[in-house]
């Protein structure tokens, strides 16, 4: 759901962009709710798997430092879009100025 919010305030401009991340991400979401759970956990070593909480953890690891990325590039974009409207203000009075 953040992600989903994230796209919708800084795609605001971009709905087809916005469609085809929405799509993507639950299309991924489903594939892998569907078939990682049935190779991470095989029935044959039930009840002691090898591999399925390594895996788990592996992925959770992985999209907390893709979230923690992915906020500190709109933070930088943001900041980006300040110094520009700054500097466009400015240029704007100097013009009115003369």
């Amino acid at each position: 759901m953040l992600l989903c919010a994230w796209a919708a305030a800084h795609l605001e401009k971009e709905p087809q962009v916005r469609t085809v991340l929405f799509a993507t991400g639950t299309l991924f979401s489903y594939l892998f709710s569907a078939f990682l759970p049935i190779a991470a956990f095989p029935a044959s070593e039930a009840p002691h798997w090898r591999i399925g909480a390594k895996v788990y953890l592996g992925l959770s690891l992985l999209a907390a430092s893709l979230f923690i990325s992915i906020a500190v590039i709109f933070k930088w974009q943001e900041k980006g879009k300040g110094k520009a409207e700054g500097a466009e203000e400015e240029s704007e009075i100097s013009v009115d100025r003369n």
